[in-house]
């Protein structure tokens, strides 16, 4: 096991990231990993889902313990089907506040904005 990684890069932090940060920062690299792999398939027809599946499968359960069921299929949804790469074009997140009854369609478009409404809604439901 002595050569396992070798050839990997890792960066070390010399400040640590909060935790607004360190989410926006996971939710861009699933984002990319996701699309890298969309593209891989769409361009050359070599369709690496399947391999990778099981690495999805442990940022969403990663997620879950952390965030729970409603924000991790927010993120899910942000990361496979908020935008379509071919056109770029950005879906709009319909959510209700449970309280009030109150509809809102949200356009997100970085992982920033992700934060912001997973704690408006988190607040939201915690009034």
């Amino acid at each position: 096991m002595k050569e396992f990684g070798k050839n990997l890069g890792l960066k070390k932090r010399i400040n640590p990231l909060d935790e607004k940060e360190l989410f926006c920062e996971i939710v861009d690299l699933y984002e990319e990993a996701a699309i890298r792999g969309t593209l891989l398939d769409e361009n050359t027809g070599i369709n690496l889902m399947e391999y990778d599946e099981d690495f999805y499968i442990i940022i969403e359960n990663l997620f879950y313990l952390k965030y729970g069921e409603w924000k991790t299929e927010i993120v899910t949804w942000y990361v496979w089907e908020r935008k379509d790469i071919v056109t770029g074009e950005i879906g709009v997140l319909e959510w209700t506040n449970e309280d009030t009854d109150e509809t809102k369609e949200v356009i997100i478009k970085c992982a920033k904005e992700l934060w912001d409404l997973l704690t408006e809604i988190d607040n939201a439901k915690n009034k």
